[in-house]
């Protein structure tokens, strides 16, 4: 039998019973339902177990949620159907009002689904690799602590780049286009394009801009100026702090994750999650 995972956003007040009224719904079309251990449902399991033996996976909550669910898969081809719980909702993009007639769709085959692309980003010191991360939306190079100017010297396929001097620098996918980069000043990539976007946070210079590369690139950063107060953070779900000749790899990770897509194209949520067109 096909195992339904659900996974929720902990101590939401609707994640309760929408996780009962989608488990119903899978029961009745003959799924096998589980959920993560901090929900309240019949059948409970560890989250990372779940994430091992589900077939179709529920997400009930924001992004952040959606992208913990995602770590947790790893590189298990699953579609993700998100019912958005937070405040964006650019990953978990089905409504709770919509969500038991689109999940009836999904149950019985009729859904469309899309792949995104993952980066991978490896923290090197002294020749070992520290930390070995796949990331949806993107690896940031920021400042802890007091504020400072840092300087981040950016390599891309052996070539030297630049030396960015700014409070910090953000690598992204496409779909961590409209992430931490957008509040940045970068631009906005439709998910299919691909590309790795490298996006200065408050550059010293007014001529440092957002730099797009080809999704194929091999991106090396280390700081060159104050590494002692230096934080590289994944998907805003792991931190590390870098130390003098610390260097970050980035580019391209091998797999896809697949989310479901609601009854609506790109463009018509991004024109209801930014407003455009409106007074």
């Amino acid at each position: 039998m096909a195992v339904v995972g659900i996974f929720g956003k902990q101590k939401h007040p609707d994640v309760e019973a929408l996780a009962r009224d989608l488990s119903r719904l899978a029961k009745a079309a003959g799924w096998e339902v589980w959920a993560e251990t901090s929900l309240e449902t019949d059948l409970v399991m560890p989250p990372a177990d779940l994430a091992a033996r589900a077939d179709l996976v529920v997400v009930l909550g924001g992004d952040g949620t959606l992208i913990r669910v995602v770590r947790l898969l790893d590189d298990r081809h699953v579609p993700i159907f998100g019912v958005n719980l937070g405040f964006m909702g650019y990953l978990t993009e089905f409504t709770v009002e919509e969500a038991a007639e689109q999940f009836a769709r999904v149950l019985g085959g009729g859904a469309k689904t899309a792949e995104r692309v993952r980066l991978q980003a490896d923290l090197i010191r002294d020749g070992q690799e520290l930390v070995s991360a796949k990331v949806l939306n993107d690896v940031v190079v920021s400042v802890f602590g007091m504020s400072r100017i840092i300087e981040i010297s950016i390599e891309i396929d052996g070539a030297h780049v630049t030396t960015c001097r700014a409070d910090g620098l953000i690598v992204s996918s496409p779909t961590g286009s409209t992430a931490y980069s957008l509040s940045a000043g970068g631009p906005i990539v439709a998910p299919g394009v691909p590309a790795i976007l490298i996006t200065p946070i408050c550059p010293h210079t007014l001529t440092m801009r957002p730099l797009v590369v080809s999704a194929e690139s091999q991106i090396r950063l280390w700081v060159e100026r104050n590494p002692g107060s230096v934080q590289a953070t994944f998907d805003g779900q792991e931190v590390e702090k870098m130390q003098a000749g610390d260097v970050l790899q980035i580019g391209r990770a091998p797999g896809r994750v697949l989310l479901v897509q609601p009854p609506r194209d790109y463009f018509q949520l991004l024109r209801a999650k930014l407003k455009w067109g409106q007074r």
